[in-house]
């Protein structure tokens, strides 16, 4: 499963820009660039596909997922997602503890400088949390270095893992990613005050500490303004917090009467000035990461070519009204040039044609467009060649390819015989007979494919 559970969504890892299926999606087509060989034909899914009612992107959803029918490729982004999970887990372990022990040493002697240990408990998280809020604010660079990039730094030895590493690198320039950044670093830092409040709550159940304060430059006066400003809000949220005399009463002195209320206002300190800004900044990158949440880029020349060739084929279905009739002979080998073409996609073995009936075929590439049928069929008209059609034999017998292999053998001047192909790894019923019916009503040779016997030229 490409979900994530609950846990892993809501308290550590940010949502990402895609949605898991558009993940799934999108490692599809880079392996698909990349000639990578699936455990179900591409080309037969998408054939599959074309008559249904979803919209384009949810056709294509779906198709990645029929594509990917053993899983490998789900569990193997699933597996990269536990891995960051299990990542966070131990950055996040690691902070708490660090936190904890800094705290304990911190507090080790039983008088202690309230001052001073606010400003160690919370310090550097607030100055860097000032930092970033005006990094945000005054910084209008939206992308990472490149060398933050996941991709940059880490390398896959399998074909899969390399798509994945690609996928995360093209993830990582999208603009949005400085809310994902933002996102786990407030997490940590999360962790990191979460081991300061439990050191703090533990400590102070189990010691019986005294708290003062000491400066050079302030008086009593401006301390009991200080601390008067500093416990508002903890007040508010009902913490214990000093009162006037308490402050003034406890410059260089350390008392046990009041400790309860200097230790209320140093955990409601932690909480109100470190916990909840914190947990604010996180939820806010949060929400603005599932803002930035996008859809599949339909407008690229991989979808577009799908969508189209979906189009196109819908169009075909009720347009036409075709008259049966041979235009062709049975095949007979003599010495015109030998030229071989593909009908619509790409096969994955790109030798197809290699020694059929122990012949030397030209290759002529994809005829993948109802222009390029043209154009072939033209120059077969111009030069007398025996023509060698690659057809896709996955599914039944579709008109659109049928007018085309009928026009291309037509223009052939020295025959056309029609290579059916078929994966042995696919499983989609006996449809050879079909083809063999629809290919002998229009008169056009044809060959089983080659994992079966050959019969019929």
């Amino acid at each position: 499963m490409l979900e994530s559970t609950p846990f892993q969504t809501a308290l550590w890892y940010p949502p990402m820009l895609l949605h898991p299926k558009r993940l799934l999606a999108e490692l599809v087509r880079i392996l698909e660039e990349d000639g990578y060989i699936f455990a179900a034909d591409p080309a037969q899914i998408t054939d599959s596909l074309r008559d249904s009612d979803d919209g384009p992107e949810a056709r294509l959803l779906r198709r990645a997922a029929l594509i990917d029918r053993n899983g490998r490729l789900a569990d193997a982004l699933q597996r990269n997602r536990n891995g960051v999970f299990w990542l966070w887990v131990v950055a996040a372990t690691l902070l708490f503890t660090s936190s904890f022990s800094a705290t304990f040493v911190l507090m080790d002697e039983q008088g202690l400088n309230f001052f001073l240990v606010l400003a160690g408990a919370l310090g550097l998280n607030s100055a860097m949390l000032l930092l970033w809020l005006a990094a945000v604010v005054f910084l209008r660079r939206t992308t990472v270095l490149p060398f933050s990039s996941p991709s940059t730094w880490l390398r896959g030895k399998d074909p899969v893992n390399q798509a994945i590493l690609r996928l995360y690198g093209g993830e990582w320039t999208k603009p949005a990613v400085r809310w994902r950044i933002g996102a786990a670093a407030h997490s940590l830092w999360l962790s990191t005050l979460a081991g300061v409040l439990v050191c703090v709550l533990l400590l102070l159940l189990v010691r019986q500490y005294t708290f003062n304060w000491e400066s050079t430059l302030l008086n009593a006066d401006a301390l009991v303004k200080t601390v008067a400003a500093l416990s508002w809000l903890p007040e508010k949220m009902g913490f214990a917090v000093p009162d006037a005399g308490a402050v003034a009463s406890g410059r260089l002195n350390g008392s046990t009467a009041d400790a309860r209320a200097w230790a209320g206002l140093l955990i409601g300190s932690i909480v109100c000035y470190g916990i909840l800004p914190r947990l604010a900044a996180w939820l806010a990158c949060v929400w603005l990461l599932r803002r930035a949440e996008s859809g599949l880029p339909l407008d690229a020349p991989y979808y577009r070519k799908i969508i189209e060739g979906w189009q196109r084929s819908i169009v075909d279905v009720d347009d036409f009204q075709e008259n049966i009739a041979a235009v062709g002979r049975k095949f007979v080998l003599n010495g015109d040039p030998k030229w071989a073409v593909m009908l619509e996609t790409e096969w994955q073995d790109s030798d197809w044609y290699r020694s059929v009936l122990a012949q030397e075929w030209q290759d002529k590439g994809c005829a993948d467009s109802r222009d390029a049928v043209a154009a072939l069929t033209e120059a077969l008209r111009q030069t007398p060649a025996q023509l060698l059609i690659g057809v896709r034999a996955h599914t039944v017998p579709d008109r659109g390819v049928l007018r085309q292999i009928a026009a291309l053998a037509e223009a052939a001047q020295g025959g056309a015989v029609v290579q059916l192909l078929q994966d042995t790894a696919v499983h989609s019923g006996n449809l050879l007979p079909q083809w063999h019916d629809a290919l002998d009503k229009r008169g056009i040779a044809w060959l089983n494919p080659p994992h079966i016997a050959q019969t019929g030229g």
